[in-house]
């Protein structure tokens, strides 16, 4: 069964929109999904992502940061830009929060005596997912799916400048033909917190169950950073998955009826390890 939720968490936060499966049996683990850079909870083959799941007992929370650009209007389109433009990592991280602090509050899924919370990230939400997971107790394990090892991915010392100078910076959109514009205070929020935003330091201290994993052939996200991130944390579990890219086959939009191969592997493995 799935909700809808248009989650209103305070006056200085945009909502933030949700949805949650529930399993016709409850097998007392709650999932939250984070999406990355330009995406969405509706984006691809989420939804059947959140299905797969919940067959196998899981509930399953899937949402939309609050910042990202989609509105409530439209939950497949970019048609807040402002919002967009306004967005930076401290953003992200405190919506997370939020979403967290929410679900102990929420009767009906209290209801449902949830024992275990699992985090599961999408690349940028990789990096927000593995800074929450060592900052907040309440996660009982983590999964990363092409994630970022770093958040410094601003480019170089030119692109920086033309940044500073213009005060915004474009991030074309290829597939919604979409300039998506942010402003210069997403630089400078992460060199104000860049010490807290630092993901080697973030890894190193987890102390939880962390499954890794990432497509061999991920041009958005190269391996490589697979690789560190399971270098920094030796506890952690590294599964490679052979010639996927970086969403693991899906696409927006998608109409197939079936998870495709990369993504169902990387279901399959985040399930298994969830449930050992």
């Amino acid at each position: 069964m799935k909700v809808h939720y248009n989650i209103k968490i305070n006056h200085d936060v945009h909502p933030i929109l949700a949805d949650i499966f529930y399993p016709k049996l409850s097998n007392g683990c709650l999932v939250v999904f984070c999406h990355g850079f330009k995406g969405f909870k509706d984006w691809g083959a989420w939804h059947q992502v959140a299905e797969k799941f919940t067959k196998e007992g899981f509930v399953f929370l899937k949402f939309n940061f609050s910042h990202n650009g989609v509105g409530q209007e439209d939950l497949h389109a970019f048609t807040r830009l402002d919002l967009f433009y306004k967005n930076n990592y401290s953003r992200e991280l405190q919506d997370l929060k939020l979403v967290s602090d929410w679900i102990e509050q929420d009767a009906t899924i209290q209801a449902l005596e949830i024992k275990n919370y699992y985090l599961i990230g999408h690349s940028r939400g990789g990096g927000i997912a593995i800074k929450t997971a060592s900052m907040d107790k309440r996660w009982n394990k983590l999964i990363t799916w092409a994630s970022i090892s770093d958040f410094d991915r601003f480019g170089d010392i030119n692109e920086l400048s033309e940044w500073r100078k213009k005060g915004f910076r474009d991030y074309f959109n290829t597939r919604t033909q979409q300039n998506m514009r942010i402003g210069i205070q997403f630089y400078e929020d992460y060199k104000k917190h860049q010490a807290h935003l630092n993901i080697e330091s973030a890894a190193k201290s987890l102390d939880i169950p962390w499954l890794i994993i990432h497509g061999t052939l991920d041009n958005a996200v190269g391996f490589s950073h697979a690789k560190r991130l399971n270098k920094w944390n030796r506890d952690s579990e590294l599964v490679l998955i052979s010639e996927a890219d970086h969403v693991f086959g899906t696409k927006h939009p998608y109409s197939e009826n079936q998870l495709p191969s990369h993504l169902l592997q990387v279901c399959e493995e985040s399930i298994t390890f969830l449930n050992q």
